[in-house]
């Protein structure tokens, strides 16, 4: 446990202190897989010990959101704000969207009869969660330009990203292995 605690924290470190140079030469962050924690660090691990690594990162990317972005006192809690709010949001979609793309699935699968009506009903859930993410991104970045400036909002978004992406990483299953949900025509 402590040794995966510290392999995220030095995947944060890293992360906060290399972005801004790689950024100025036009590189995009690269973190490997099995680099740094490598995959399935977090995958296997108790709640507890889960939830205390996840708060870790979200307080490590706090402190390098705050100094790479230069913000105040009051940004920074505006900004925590708001990334509140539309977290909860994203993860309400993210689960509504996980049950729809399953109930598909299971749909399809069903070899007497496919109920068209369900895969339509189904199909249609899951563009309207892609609608609803979209009005998300825009709400959010309406309530972020009260605040910061559009230079800051492009960081802060780019940097959510490579986060966001390396903790999907970190979730993976190790060796490559399928945990996540299949490709939706991979038949």
């Amino acid at each position: 446990m402590l040794v995966r605690a510290s392999a995220l924290l030095l995947m944060l470190g890293a992360f906060a202190t290399g972005a801004q140079g790689q950024q100025q030469r036009g590189d995009s962050l690269s973190m490997r897989p099995g680099a740094r924690g490598g995959r399935g660090a977090m995958r296997g691990q108790p709640p507890a010990e889960r939830q205390m690594l996840q708060r870790q990162v979200r307080q490590a990317f706090a402190k390098a959101v705050r100094r790479q972005l230069s913000l105040t006192d009051d940004q920074m809690q505006k900004l925590q704000s708001v990334d509140f709010k539309y977290e909860r949001q994203r993860i309400a979609l993210l689960r509504d969207e996980r049950q729809a793309r399953l109930g598909l699935k299971l749909a399809m699968d069903d070899s007497a009869t496919v109920d068209q009506a369900k895969v339509d009903g189904f199909l249609s859930q899951l563009v309207k969660a892609q609608r609803t993410r979209a009005d998300l991104l825009e709400g959010e970045q309406k309530e972020l330009a009260g605040f910061l400036s559009p230079l800051q909002r492009a960081k802060y978004f780019s940097m959510k990203e490579r986060l966001n992406h390396r903790m999907q990483e970190l979730a993976q299953p190790p060796n490559g292995g399928r945990g996540g949900p299949e490709p939706p025509f991979d038949r």
